[in-house]
């Protein structure tokens, strides 16, 4: 690996420095982790992996062994890889990346002896020994709230009917955010009609329609000058509302915005605003994404690490790789705080923290809360807006 120095990031309370006390140096901090290094789920295991073992490379002065444990992709692959950690001596583990292979083992024997840092955005039934890492949906909406509860601008929901999105619209309404109307569709066959629902096409186009015949039984220039641009619309009037509030993703979120430039609706008259959309590359070229918003990580700190990854692997990262990268040092400066204690709860909780993700804290419901930026595709580029 390419021996590159930065500029670390990371700044931790208690006065830490990039250099952490020497005393840390005889104490080792032990950590496993549990990942996908075989399996459907390899190149997103492999990436974690090469990220926990960039971040011990440019770590100074540290004593950490990192013990990866293979789970196979699979449920049963995290039961044997939980029984087969519990035969090293490990201070803490990372993992599982996947909710369902968490669950797979809470009920096991051991598992309450153990602190779990999962990079899951998962935060709802959270066991007492684990803490979700991930960017999870509160701390987007929190980032959004002043977005969507600008004075003045009503705003529409417009999402599928599965769970993610309901639980999204939830947690939105929590916030004592409110919708002018609420649109739903079951399947992505039904985007189209939902969409022209919502932009009140027919009716704009009845309208366009009405004026048109109108204009045509006159003989006065201005309305023949009229008639003439008229002609060339598909609607008149605008709809009756500013903002449209959008929770998906990739060719879903290509698709609902299309819908609505399709029926006379876009960007020039209404501002759509999504969720982290990982700085997708492939929303920069979509015409009909521009000037959309989404709150997301600091863009320079991942634009950082994905050249570092490139340089040193050839590849690009996605977005885990960004948390992963945040949390052994996470890790290393609270065990650096107890002076090699053994880890509980109570370290990691209302302690603020700044990371290649931004500034973050853990909850006391044990679940990381992200001061998220907000960003808009502004001439091919993403932009922060606030």
């Amino acid at each position: 690996m390419k021996r590159n120095f930065f500029k670390f990031f990371l700044l931790f309370p208690m006065l830490l420095s990039l250099g952490f006390a020497a005393e840390s140096k005889n104490q080792e901090l032990r950590i496993g982790a549990i990942l996908p290094l075989t399996g459907d789920y390899q190149k997103i295991g492999d990436n974690v992996l090469k990220t926990f073992e960039l971040t011990l490379f440019e770590l100074p002065n540290v004593n950490v062994t990192l013990i990866p444990f293979d789970n196979q992709s699979s449920v049963s692959g995290t039961k044997f890889a939980f029984q087969e950690l519990q035969s090293q001596k490990v201070d803490i583990i990372l993992g599982p990346i996947f909710e369902e292979n968490l669950q797979s083992i809470i009920n096991v024997n051991n598992f309450s002896k153990y602190i779990f840092v999962s990079l899951s955005n998962n935060i709802s039934n959270l066991p007492e020994n684990v803490i979700s890492f991930g960017i999870n949906i509160n701390s987007q909406i929190l980032a959004l709230k002043k977005r969507l509860s600008e004075k003045k601008k009503d705003t529409i929901f417009f999402g599928n009917e599965k769970s993610f999105s309901q639980t999204v619209l939830r947690e939105i309404e929590l916030q004592q955010i409110k919708f002018r109307n609420k649109y739903r569709y079951q399947s992505f066959k039904e985007i189209n009609s939902k969409a022209r629902d919502a932009t009140s096409y027919d009716w704009r186009h009845k309208k366009l329609l009405d004026q048109i015949k109108i204009l045509q039984k006159s003989e006065e220039p201005k309305d023949i000058k009229k008639l003439k641009i008229l002609e060339k619309l598909d609607t008149l009037d605008g709809v009756t509302y500013e903002q449209v509030f959008i929770p998906a993703f990739d060719n879903e979120l290509i698709s609902v915005v299309s819908f609505f430039d399709y029926y006379d609706v876009n960007y020039n008259n209404v501002e759509f605003i999504t969720l982290n959309q990982w700085f997708n590359k492939r929303i920069l070229i979509e015409p009909s994404l521009h000037n959309i918003i989404f709150p997301s990580i600091d863009y320079r700190n991942f634009q950082e690490l994905n050249s570092k990854f490139k340089d040193n692997y050839d590849k690009e990262i996605s977005n885990i790789e960004i948390i992963a990268y945040d949390s052994i040092p996470l890790l290393v400066s609270i065990w650096n705080e107890k002076k090699g204690k053994n880890f509980t709860i109570q370290n990691f909780r209302n302690k603020e923290f700044r990371g290649k993700v931004g500034i973050f804290k853990i909850n006391q419901y044990n679940f990381a809360e992200h001061k998220l930026e907000l960003y808009q595709i502004k001439k091919g580029a993403f932009r922060k807006i606030n």
